[in-house]
């Protein structure tokens, strides 16, 4: 027969058991809540009007999608990994989608790009543009 200190101990255990999983169990959900941030968009931007250069946001983040829902003739769009519209240069450009005339020229772009500095978005005549991006949360 077991004795009564053996069976505190086992309980002690069980209880210390039951601790360290509710913090495995709390690590791990905060850790399927961070893939699921960086794994769908945050945001949309409102859409910019041709022949625009705009601030979309300042800081990290996932840029997820490009949606061009308006375009005509050669026009492209350009988007920048740049904390302010002045600062935009070929070195901090990240994305310029094909002309609206070419054969493969698609609309919604899905791209999974990291941004470090911001998101600045330009626009030629005849684009609209908006784009999908998460605030990075680490």
């Amino acid at each position: 027969m077991a004795s009564l200190d053996d069976i505190l101990t086992t309980q002690k255990n069980g209880v210390i058991a039951i601790n360290n999983l509710d913090q495995d169990i709390k690590s791990l959900l905060q850790q399927i809540t961070i893939i699921a941030a960086h794994s769908f968009p945050g945001t949309v931007s409102e859409t910019v009007a041709p022949s625009t250069t705009t601030q979309i946001y300042v800081g990290e983040a996932d840029l997820f999608s490009v949606s061009i829902p308006i375009h005509s003739g050669s026009a492209q769009i350009y988007i920048y990994d740049s904390a302010t519209t002045a600062g935009i240069s070929n070195a901090n450009l990240i994305y310029a989608s094909l002309p609206s005339n070419a054969a493969t020229f698609t609309p919604y772009q899905d791209v999974r790009l990291p941004v470090t500095n911001g998101i600045v978005l330009k626009t030629d005549a005849g684009m609209y543009a908006c784009v999908a991006y998460t605030k990075d949360i680490y």
